[in-house]
């Protein structure tokens, strides 16, 4: 039987100091007197994984039952076995704990062996994914998601920070499934953790409107862009610790070119609401960014807006930006993973690397830049990828195969230097469906080393 390993994340190290083994009484046979048990009829069909932790010293039951089923642990259920141990897990460290995995229910528990953190950290709490092909137990810091940037200080710079973001955001309506991209809304993304909006528009019928490639992104009709803002602008105010990278870009048929678009995007959006808004092209640290939307643009300036902010031009530059490249470098210094033109699905695994290989890039260069001291640059890496084409290879079936493989990389294999896993922007397509945010929390529950370093 394979042993369990557990790989913590989080800024504190810890410390198992107790085992229990369950024989948790199975389902019982479906016949014509329980055929109308719903629940019985749901045990037979599956098992469950719990992430249940509590705060120090905290527990967790593998493989065990959904979170609302544990209780049956207490009442239907006693140890067969007991153990006090003493199993010390580093922090941003993994462990074979040599405890065996077999067909019980093992119960764990910790405690949390505080560190001397930076930040306002506050009330800890923690969150386990198990991934039970890899027989491994990752633990990140459980953050408050709609507030996690509070954590920081306001001298830490974005670039440094793991920032969870998704792709075609606002296209989250009933829309041609190669449209498509998103379950949920703006807001919901980003109460769960969503800091980085990829946003399209174009400029038709006197309005600015939200596209994703030629076509509209809700069959329904056209969708503003000052809606999609206004939820961005609605939770600042609720959240002033937060900030949200809002890229925009110029596509579909429109009316305009890149130079007056960056006018209407001036006029329309930004000065309506100027105090939402940073648009210096310096990559700010937190403080300077906090309630607002940083502007980070795909688009080419009009001659009058770059002699804004004293001759540095306006919002961050991204505009030079490679197509469909697996690594590209914009003129503005930002690091980019960008392939997306999946042919045929045997290239899946082929962006999957990449992906892999951006997320070691960018903790390698963010941890060099924590240990000189200067600012590291931002590291963006697109999840998503499409072929218009072929059914095999739109949005959805390619996030069915990306999301698990990348979720299983965060928790098992990403890299560590010193401390530090900075990720970069992580950006993915189908966030929060069927109420999975494992990508947003295991991104926003690395910075954690954030507070340590």
């Amino acid at each position: 039987m394979p042993n369990l390993t557990i790989r913590n994340l989080t800024q504190n190290a810890l410390k198992i100091t107790h085992t229990s083994r369950f024989k948790l009484p199975g389902p019982k046979p479906i016949t014509k007197d329980n055929i109308t048990d719903i629940g019985n009829i749901a045990r037979n069909v599956s098992r469950n994984i719990t992430d249940l932790f509590r705060r120090s010293p905290a527990s967790t039951i593998l493989p065990g039952l959904k979170q609302r089923n544990t209780q049956q642990v207490a009442d239907n259920a006693k140890s067969f076995e007991e153990r006090d141990v003493n199993v010390d897990v580093g922090y941003y460290s993994g462990k074979d704990t040599g405890f065996n995995l077999d067909d019980s229910t093992l119960r764990l528990d910790f405690e949390e062996l505080q560190v001397n953190p930076r930040g306002d950290v506050g009330d800890s709490s923690l969150v386990g994914f198990y991934i039970k092909s890899r027989n491994c137990l990752a633990i990140v810091s459980n953050a408050s998601l709609s507030s996690w940037m509070g954590k920081f200080n306001n001298s830490t710079f974005l670039g440094a920070l793991s920032i969870p973001g998704t792709h075609n955001s606002p296209a989250y309506h009933a829309a041609l499934p190669s449209v498509r991209c998103q379950s949920v809304n703006i807001t919901e993304q980003l109460n769960n953790g969503v800091r980085f909006l990829d946003i399209r528009a174009m400029y038709d019928n006197r309005e600015l409107t939200l596209v994703h490639g030629a076509f509209n992104i809700a069959i329904s009709g056209p969708k503003k862009l000052s809606d999609a803002m206004n939820e961005c602008y609605n939770f600042l105010d609720r959240n002033r610790s937060e900030t949200i990278v809002v890229s925009l870009k110029r596509e579909g048929r429109g009316e305009t070119n890149d130079q007056d678009f960056s006018k209407l995007i001036k006029e329309e959006v930004v000065d309506k609401s100027h105090d939402h808004w940073y648009v210096d092209s310096t990559i700010p640290n937190l403080g300077n960014a906090r309630g607002k939307c940083i502007l980070f643009r795909r688009y080419q300036l009009h001659d009058s807006l770059k002699s804004e902010n004293d001759g540095r031009g306006y919002g961050i530059n991204a505009e030079s930006w490679a197509d469909n490249s697996p690594e590209t470098t914009t003129s503005g210094g930002i690091n980019v993973q960008d392939f997306y033109e999946i042919r045929e699905t045997e290239n899946i695994n082929k962006k999957i690397q990449y992906i892999k290989d951006q997320l070691d890039r960018s903790c390698t260069q963010v941890a060099a830049a924590e240990k000189n001291k200067t600012q590291p640059p931002l590291f963006i890496n697109f999840l998503s990828g499409s072929n218009f084409w072929k059914v095999d290879t739109w949005p959805d079936k390619i996030a069915a195969k990306i999301n698990p493989a990348i979720t299983e990389y965060l928790a098992v294999d990403s890299k560590v230097d010193g401390g530090n896993a900075g990720t970069g922007i992580v950006i993915y397509d189908f966030a929060g469906e069927g109420g999975n945010w494992a990508i947003s929390k295991l991104v926003v529950g690395i910075n954690g080393g954030l507070l340590v370093n």
